[in-house]
């Protein structure tokens, strides 16, 4: 009887903690990660300034001293080639803008070092012909 009774209590003490981890677990969140396509990326960190269409008409546009340039137009800008290698110096280093912040220290910092090939891909797209 005596050990009818200790199972009987180890079986009540196993359930007992196994009913409170699970209702005193704390829901798992997703980690945000760091958009892995260029225009995931470019909606994330430039459509508020430059707009979804990337012509410089985002949300943020009208509080800003210069309005963003339309990147749509960069190819054009250019004689007719997109300057993927300046592109990759603005994402990286910055530009000499103060929305974009000082060269030392761009606004968006190392995080377009991680996929600034796939945004630039994607602004190289969106050119006018």
């Amino acid at each position: 009887m005596f050990r009818a009774v200790r199972c009987n209590w180890l079986l009540s003490a196993g359930l007992f903690l196994a009913v409170a981890s699970v209702c005193t677990a704390q829901p798992q969140q997703k980690a945000k990660k760091a958009p892995t396509e260029g225009k995931e990326a470019f909606m994330n960190y430039c459509a508020s300034c430059h707009g979804e269409d990337a012509k410089g008409h985002g949300p943020v546009a009208q509080g800003l001293k210069e309005p963003p340039p339309d990147l749509t137009t960069l190819a054009k800008r250019n004689n007719g080639k997109f300057p993927a290698d300046y592109v990759k110096n603005v994402l990286i280093h910055g530009a000499k803008l103060p929305a974009h912040g000082t060269p030392d220290m761009p606004v968006w910092g190392p995080t377009f070092t991680d996929f600034n090939g796939k945004m630039i891909q994607y602004l190289e797209s969106l050119q006018e012909k």
